[in-house]
């Protein structure tokens, strides 16, 4: 097992994660360990298909136009405005 020094200057943030250890009936150091596990999950399972696309959308959009290149139109000046306020 590793072991982790943690200084937290904040009392304020140790008291609620006391409270949260008390709660969920774990030690401080487990609940810190649980957040921290927990933490790192979230980060690790963050896929394209978790966010709502569907498998290979990526590597079946990027790079697939196939047709004339887009020619943007030259745009007008900018108008001058009113200030709003």
């Amino acid at each position: 097992m590793t072991q982790i020094i943690l200084e937290i200057g904040q009392s304020i943030i140790v008291d609620k994660l006391r409270s949260l250890a008390q709660k969920h009936q774990r030690t401080l150091e487990a609940e810190i360990a649980a957040i921290l596990e927990n933490a790192v999950e979230k980060i690790s399972v963050v896929t394209p298909k978790n966010r709502g696309w569907s498998a290979g959308f990526f590597e079946d959009v990027i790079g697939s136009w196939e047709g004339e290149p887009l020619v943007r139109e030259s745009q007008p000046e900018a108008q001058e405005r009113d200030f709003l306020l």
